[in-house]
């Protein structure tokens, strides 16, 4: 269920490499977060299935809106990803969880179960990257703030916190 829910979301996004990079990268710390964490089988999947589709409606953000602003994106994201998943032959209720998580993924004051806290978290695990934020008291505010999974902790304090980390590209 998963891997073709990757496979079809890397073909989504053809030939964008930022796009697709991004969102194994999503995928693959939302695994580790979630295996970390003991979640059970339901939040895994689902938390691996929301972490590939989070931003599977910027394409459409750009085309109608000219612009990939996180409203839109919770916007356009929803029928995209159902698509995907209905494809897929994903279980409605699943499908249900992950376009929530989809469609609230800027929406900070929505999260509300751990399947969407590891999508948060490995989002912002890659996008602190991504972005270049360097200023460790930023990474630190940003981790009281957004991280409450044990393993993301450990990971946010483990890649970037550490006295080695660089964000050199």
């Amino acid at each position: 269920m998963v891997f073709g829910v990757l496979v079809r979301a890397v073909e989504y996004n053809g030939n964008d490499p930022a796009r697709i990079q991004h969102l194994i990268k999503v995928h693959t710390f939302a695994r580790i977060i979630g295996k970390a964490d003991g979640f059970d089988e339901n939040n895994q999947k689902i938390a691996e299935l929301a972490a590939i589709l989070h931003d599977i409606g910027m394409h459409n953000c750009e085309k109608k809106y000219n612009s990939i602003d996180g409203k839109y994106q919770e916007i356009e994201g929803v029928p995209v990803a159902r698509q995907i998943l209905e494809e897929c032959h994903v279980p409605g209720w699943i499908i249900d969880r992950v376009c929530y998580i989809v469609g609230h993924h800027h929406t900070l004051s929505a999260i509300d179960g751990m399947d969407f806290q590891a999508v948060i978290e490995a989002d912002t695990l890659v996008n602190i990257y991504d972005k270049h934020v360097e200023d460790k008291e930023r990474i630190r505010m940003i981790g009281e703030r957004l991280f409450k999974t044990k393993k993301g902790r450990q990971l946010l304090e483990q890649i970037y916190l550490s006295d080695v980390y660089t964000n050199e590209v």
